[in-house]
């Protein structure tokens, strides 16, 4: 064998053993990219099924309410209802949708809840349900009966593989889980406005934003130098919505993050990073660092944080504006942080921009002490602070905040500070995975 071909045999030798490797780290990334795939539609069909599951329970809920006459029996429903309406909001805002956002469908589950409160209250005071509420309490459970049929029947699809959400996700185009969510909201399109008092009243929810009032609008070019703060130099999709907070939708074309910047002052009103969370590394502290951090860097200063659920591993932090000592609790901004990287990966700001502004802080005719006299004597008192609630008919009350403990369960009793009237009492479901009051 002569030195050339001596030489081509080896060269045909290392080539072999380079395709050879080429072609195992080739599959070996196609294996890891299609697990990570795997993994992406395994997220969205949890988010997508505990929705149905959440809407069910939700109308048989309300179907029961229509049945109780007695007042406690009513208040532990309306909890029940109010608790799976959230839960069913907080999953649907995790599915990949490309569409405009649900406001019917949004709107009807942040009614339905405080709604069935309302009406839980009237009857602890004495008060009998009239014909007319009655009759919303019967339209509500047709609206969720309507919704759980469409969303039952989707779930099929969902298992056999007709209706794959991962695969909407990628696509530039809406489709499949889109389609199904725009059925829903053509559904809602004649929902009815419900007057009555509480925060998501319909006469509340259509008011404009008072932190909007009087600043100037922005162009779209502005808004999207906004989200570069936390997208980084992404190549991105821009549209104007309307709606009661007009706002620049802008999203990549990985379809996803998205986020929704506000058309006047240029804040922001949504974020969201649909990524697939890891298991969790950083602790809650390190989360709440983070997403004030996050909030000071958009303008949202003098923020308080009250309390936190962690939900798949990502932490969801509500946070309420602060003045002259008091709690602005109408003034809501929620911050999601995924524990994996303690990285924001989402942001909620509507209720702060809605409702923030610089109170007329009235003098304190009930001191602290008179306050906590007022208090059942059996409860312990841990804290005593100053916060703004709401109240009935859009106002607010200024109050004392008075966590309590008793029998091991902790609660929140709120007292005016001008009346000395008991406005308000939660209690707080605590667990592993953060505080909720209820």
């Amino acid at each position: 064998m002569g030195e050339k071909t001596k030489r081509m045999a080896i060269y045909l030798g290392l080539f072999s053993l380079v395709f050879i490797v080429a072609a195992f780290f080739g599959i070996k990334r196609d294996i890891q990219a299609e697990n990570y795939k795997n993994e992406i539609r395994m997220d969205y069909q949890r988010c997508f099924t505990e929705t149905v599951q959440y809407v069910d329970d939700l109308q048989l809920s309300l179907e029961k309410s229509k049945f109780v006459n007695d007042p406690g029996q009513m208040m532990r429903l309306s909890g029940e209802i109010y608790r799976q309406a959230s839960s069913a909001a907080a999953n649907l805002a995790l599915l990949p949708l490309k569409t405009e956002p649900l406001e019917h469908l949004s709107e009807f589950l942040n009614q339905v809840g405080n709604y069935a409160y309302s009406l839980s209250f009237k009857m602890m005071e004495g008060e009998s349900i009239t014909e007319e509420e009655y009759q919303n309490l019967k339209n509500l459970e047709g609206y969720a009966r309507n919704i759980a049929q469409s969303l039952d029947k989707n779930l099929e699809d969902l298992y056999n593989g007709t209706l794959d959400i991962r695969r909407s996700a990628e696509g530039s185009t809406p489709s499949g889980i889109d389609k199904v969510m725009g059925e829903i909201e053509t559904q809602l399109h004649d929902y009815p406005a419900l007057i009555y008092d509480g925060p998501f009243s319909s006469h509340l929810t259509d008011r404009k934003p008072l932190f909007l009032e009087g600043r100037k609008n922005i162009t779209a070019e502005d808004a999207v130098n906004v989200v570069k703060k936390f997208m980084g130099e992404k190549t991105v999709e821009c549209v104007e919505e309307k709606g009661n907070i007009p706002a620049y939708y802008i999203y990549d074309k990985e379809g996803v993050i998205s986020a929704a910047v506000t058309k006047q002052g240029g804040y922001l009103l949504s974020y969201l990073n649909d990524r697939t969370v890891g298991e969790a590394k950083a602790n809650i502290g390190e989360a709440k660092v983070t997403a004030l951090t996050f909030l000071e860097n958009l303008g949202f200063v003098d923020m308080k944080e009250s309390y936190y659920e962690i939900i798949s591993d990502v932490a969801v932090i509500n946070y309420s504006a602060v003045q002259s000592g008091y709690t602005l609790y109408p003034d809501l901004v929620k911050v999601k942080v995924a524990l994996d990287t303690c990285e924001v990966v989402g942001c909620e700001t509507r209720g702060y921009l809605m409702y923030h502004k610089t109170r007329e802080i009235p003098q304190i005719k009930i001191s602290k002490e008179q306050a906590e006299e007022k208090i059942n004597p059996h409860v312990e008192i841990l804290s005593t602070s100053l916060a703004v609630i709401p109240s009935e008919g859009g106002a607010e009350s200024f109050c004392w905040q008075i966590e309590g403990s008793l029998d091991n369960r902790h609660c929140l009793i709120y007292i005016n500070t001008q009346t000395g009237a008991e406005e308000k009492l939660f209690l707080l479901i605590e667990s592993e995975t953060g505080t909720l009051a209820v």
